[in-house]
């Protein structure tokens, strides 16, 4: 086997190695994906549910507060606002959740690819 013969197959071997490590840190990111995804699905259900019940206690609050204030146009404006507002923040509080752990943790993937190139350089530069 020639010095050009061994070069190819060298070359092609690091071409199989990277994309290996390619295939891997795809796979990592599919599963953190795959996680978030239902994480997240089962977060909407609950606010979902949580939701109905915040707007039949809303509905209780309008009937209790027509002997304070006697518009119901005003008890509903009132109770939209406070409504708005506890949304507002519950949504806040998961996003804040959702960003903090949606963040994949590559630096494995990192250190092997980092090994398999240092390793066919050496393995270059001995031939």
């Amino acid at each position: 086997m020639d010095a050009g013969d061994l070069l190819k197959d060298i070359s092609r071997d690091v071409q199989t190695i990277v994309r290996g490590e390619a295939e891997l840190v795809g796979s990592e990111l599919s599963a953190k994906a795959h996680t978030a995804a239902a994480g997240g699905a089962a977060a909407l259900l609950g606010a979902m549910v949580a939701l109905v019940g915040l707007a039949m206690l809303c509905v209780a609050a309008v009937v209790a507060l027509a002997p304070i204030i006697p518009p119901l146009w005003l008890r509903l404006i009132a109770m939209a606002v406070v409504y708005m507002l506890l949304g507002g923040g519950l949504a806040a509080l998961c996003a804040r959740r959702i960003a903090r752990r949606g963040k994949p943790d590559l630096a494995v993937a990192k250190y092997e690819l980092a090994r398999t190139i240092a390793g066919a350089k050496a393995t270059i530069t001995q031939s």
